[in-house]
């Protein structure tokens, strides 16, 4: 077979990832040796054709208008939004042959099933079969070489394999698939339709009431759930389709936590706890307490159940086990909407082999376009740490991982960084190794397929079930395209203080673009589609879980305010102890004053720290004996307005920010050591991506409480003698001043503790001393 070379974007865009721009694949297999059939079975199909043809000519005529009187019944308010959707694909075939012709649907599909013996409707395992051979071609043209893990042939078979296999299972599940539907989480979620009663709460200024729960490993839990509605004794109106649904979602309830209940009775499939029991003779039986830990139990325990989760105290030690935990509940969503797909394309192939007109059979189970998981990680070094999880525990012994070695080649460290890596001291703090050890390259994205035994990766964004991207990559496509973003049902957020410390409006952004109404069709078959992703309530639906190490009033104000989720939400907030307090990790001997400034609100709280630091802490800094002062800005724009002021006034002052060229920046640092600048503004930014060891501080000011607690810390011992200028050793007239507001809460409750930052938030006095080390 001829390979011709494909034009088209570069490497970077998303449509180069595995996918062909000019070529539809859908219900086409591409198996090299493609079964044939005999004469006598041609004629036997032409004769079964022309008879359904006969039949559905018949039944048409002697319906004529029953679709036209149901459709003009219906008001013109209550149909909007799907025939919005119908007008815009209004010049797509796909479309047409869904909804307006049935007899053109039956022709095609015999007359394809006559090249494959495969599922047509099967749009999963085409897709794949294509894409496999596709990328193997792409590969050659590009490099000369395959780079999976397997030829074609073995790509080919196995997904073949695969798909026979799991139609089988599909087969002999179906009848236990009713049963499941009252207890599985994923059906009680998405397959019932969300009445008009909840909508209206769900959209009004308050839609959530609060509770408190406390187990023993999250601990302190503020539960969010739906506000009860008054009691009404009129029945629920019709959706806005027109139809009565005889079971609606039910509204999230306090959580429970169950226990000595084996991991597939919470809904988990079997091939996902075998994998993730690594113990040999495992019979599957296992409770989740012994196989997750119990953090990991409490959190699999709520986002199993659609419920939105933000877990702000994530850290190096424990970043592993909640990786597992999302990436275990995202392969059982997908793994679960697969296999619904699966099912009811088995049952629409069996109905036309009995000669039974699937016209008036109905599914609804898909979304608008295919992707339903979106992780957003920082750095390509976390998208690896995913991608090996989703792996370990989607694969068994014999799994396929395809595109394995391009994706180690653009993800994976460099040969010159491991050569540095062997060689470099190591003085870093162990959470800056965490984050910052491999590839830390911060625009990417990747899509990723998932099938029985077989993960594939640099799948196309339309033909992939599970987006890990970072909020830059996603920025940048987002400008020519964001429909991959419409059928959205689980948002990931990894390591949300990385991406905070990045570019926090690149997360909003791509919040902005969350189901939109999408622009093009993508093979979508209305007719399988949800009724309530046609309506518009694909955001009540979604399910946020936000991990990081710090509380974020951004972060919380996001998981508020940006999701509606009907399951409910929550939230962990744990109180800072005295003894787990950062302030106690100051080993020099210091005085460390607090000062309170008053402010009305968080908008205004930077202005009126400006004023204050301007008018009553700075002037103090004119004096000779307080030189060789750092002056500690977390925000980019405190520091560019404090610049301007210095230069204003004739400051001597030296600027290290993130921006600033290294060869500029080992100048300063050196003039600041041996005083020949007196004052020295330094970024937040600037220490989370370094780590400097800044030399000869005196004094530190830190303009407002730093993002990290540790950070704290780190920089008051840097006044100890070791790093201090000669003239200055011994003296100890080392002075620390912070300055915080009644909105800086969190950031001083993780430094002095809660119970002493309530006290300074509500204490009369306005300035507050500590004094750490000494004898």
């Amino acid at each position: 077979m001829g390979r011709g070379r494909r034009g088209g974007p570069k490497r970077g865009n998303y449509k180069n990832h595995g996918s062909r721009g000019n070529k539809s694949t859908r219900g086409g297999g591409n198996f090299k040796n493609k079964r044939k059939f005999n004469q006598d079975r041609d004629e036997k199909k032409d004769d079964t054709s022309e008879s359904k043809r006969q039949k559905l000519q018949q039944e048409k005529e002697a319906v004529p208008i029953i679709e036209e009187e149901s459709s003009s019944s219906e008001s013109e308010e209550e149909v909007k939004p799907y025939t919005q959707l119908l007008s815009m694909f209004k010049s797509s075939s796909r479309a047409q042959q869904v909804l307006t012709s049935d007899e053109e649907q039956s022709d095609d599909e015999e007359e394809a099933e006559d090249m494959n013996d495969q599922s047509n409707e099967d749009y999963i395992g085409s897709e794949e079969e294509d894409s496999a051979q596709d990328d193997e071609e792409v590969e050659e043209d590009e490099s000369g070489s395959s780079v999976g893990v397997a030829d074609d042939e073995d790509i080919e078979n196995s997904i073949h394999e695969d798909l026979e296999v799991e139609s089988e299972e599909e087969e002999h599940s179906g009848d236990e698939e009713e049963e499941t539907l009252s207890t599985d989480p994923f059906h009680l979620h998405f397959d019932r339709e969300i009445n008009e009663n909840l909508l209206e709460i769900l959209t009004s200024p308050k839609p959530y009431e609060t509770q408190e729960l406390k187990w023993k490993a999250l601990g302190r839990m503020v539960v969010h759930l739906p506000t009860k509605p008054e009691k009404n004794t009129s029945q629920p109106k019709p959706t806005l389709l027109g139809e009565t649904i005889e079971s609606y979602v039910i509204p999230g309830s306090l959580p429970v936590l169950k226990t000595g209940i084996p991991l597939s009775e919470y809904g988990v499939k079997l091939q996902l706890c075998s994998n993730l029991d690594t113990r040999p003779l495992s019979d599957n039986k296992q409770t989740a307490e012994e196989l997750l830990s119990p953090l990991q139990h409490e959190l699999f325990t709520l986002a199993n159940e659609y419920r939105d989760v933000y877990y702000p105290e994530m850290n190096h030690l424990n970043n592993d086990e909640i990786r597992t935990v999302y990436c275990l509940h995202t392969l059982n969503h997908v793994m679960k909407s697969r296999d619904k797909v699966l099912l009811h394309n088995a049952k629409l192939k069996k109905a036309k082999e009995n000669g039974v007109a699937t016209d008036e059979i109905e599914y609804r189970d898909q979304g608008l376009v295919r992707p339903r998981v979106l992780i957003i990680a920082p750095l390509r070094n976390s998208a690896v740490k995913i991608v090996e999880k989703l792996a370990t525990l989607l694969l068994p012994a014999k799994g396929q991982i395809i595109n394995k070695d391009r994706f180690y080649k653009e993800f994976g460290e460099e040969k010159d960084d491991e050569g540095k890596a062997e060689t470099k001291k190591s003085y870093k703090p162990e959470d800056f190794e965490a984050v910052f050890t491999g590839n830390t390259d911060d625009s990417f994205r990747i899509g990723i397929s998932v099938a029985k035994r077989t993960l594939k990766l640099y799948a196309g964004f339309y033909k992939a079930d599970i987006l890990i991207a970072s909020p830059l990559g996603a920025r940048t496509l987002l400008a020519e395209d964001f429909d991959f973003l419409c059928s959205i049902e689980v948002l990931v957020i990894d390591q949300t203080d990385v991406l905070y410390m990045q570019n926090w409006d690149h997360v909003l952004h791509i919040f902005q673009h969350l189901h939109l109404q999408p622009r093009e069709q993508h093979d979508t078959d209305l007719g399988r589609v949800r009724l309530w992703a046609l309506n518009g309530y694909s955001a009540h639906y979604r399910q946020n879980l936000i991990f990081s190490s710090v509380a974020l009033p951004e972060a919380a104000a996001l998981f508020s305010r940006r999701g509606t989720n009907f399951a409910g939400k929550v939230r962990i907030e744990n109180a800072v102890t005295a003894s787990s307090t950062t302030v106690c990790r100051v080993l020099v001997q210091l005085p460390q004053a607090f000062h309170r400034f008053p402010t009305p609100t968080a908008a205004q709280s930077a202005d009126d720290r400006y004023h204050f630091f301007t008018k009553k802490i700075l002037p103090q800094y004119r004096d000779q004996i307080m030189s060789n002062t750092l002056i500690y800005i977390p925000s980019y724009y405190d520091y560019v307005r404090l610049r301007n002021h210095l230069h204003k006034e004739d400051y001597n002052f030296g600027q290290a920010c993130e921006y600033t060229p290294d060869g500029k920046l080992a100048q300063v640092r050196n003039r600041f050591f041996l005083g020949k600048k007196r004052l020295l503004l330094y970024t937040e930014r600037l220490h989370f991506y370094r780590r400097l060891t800044m030399k000869g501080i005196h004094h530190i000011i830190f303009y407002q409480l730093p993002t990290y607690p540790n950070f704290y810390p780190e920089l008051c011992n840097l006044l100890q003698d070791a790093f201090q200028n000669p003239k200055y050793r011994g003296d100890g007239s080392q002075t620390c001043t912070v300055l915080y507001s009644t909105f800086d809460a969190p950031r001083l409750a993780g430094i002095v503790g809660s119970q002493r930052a309530a006290e300074m938030l509500t204490s009369d006095r306005p300035v507050h001393l500590f004094v750490s080390g000494g004898s």
